[in-house]
């Protein structure tokens, strides 16, 4: 059975939200802290994303059905659902009335979706910056 994901999924989905936050705000016109309030729902929402991506193994363990579906798909799937939320929530904003300016273009969204996508995957490369250089445990 594999083993359940909880301090990597939380250390790369909170790079990966730091990313989205900056994608936010470069994306979307600075009003008040508007900008900060669709960033900071963004990075919970990517933290929460990338928790599911990371722990589709995990899933697999305790659903003995879904073996037939390959686990790349699962996390394709998430990773495209992850893409049409981040895109979602800017179209929202932009239908508001903070007017036309705001909103995520379609290519950070699928950008954000791929890096959700692969954090499993590149995950085994960037630990040692985790637990050598920064000493955090895993």
């Amino acid at each position: 059975m594999a083993e359940f994901i909880l301090l990597p999924a939380i250390y790369i989905g909170a790079l990966i939200g730091l990313y989205e936050i900056i994608l936010v705000h470069k994306d979307e016109a600075f009003r008040g802290s508007h900008w900060l309030k669709h960033g900071w729902h963004a990075f919970l929402m990517t933290m929460f994303f990338v928790f599911l991506s990371m722990n589709v193994d995990f899933v697999y363990g305790l659903i003995p059905a879904l073996v037939s579906v390959p686990v790349v798909a699962i996390r394709v799937l998430i990773g495209l659902i992850a893409t049409a939320k981040v895109h979602g929530a800017a179209a929202v904003l932009r239908g508001s009335a903070l007017g036309p300016t705001i909103g995520e273009t379609w290519f950070h969204s699928l950008v954000i979706g791929i890096l959700i996508t692969i954090a499993p995957y590149v995950w085994p490369f960037i630990e040692p910056l985790f637990t050598n250089v920064l000493g955090l445990p895993v």
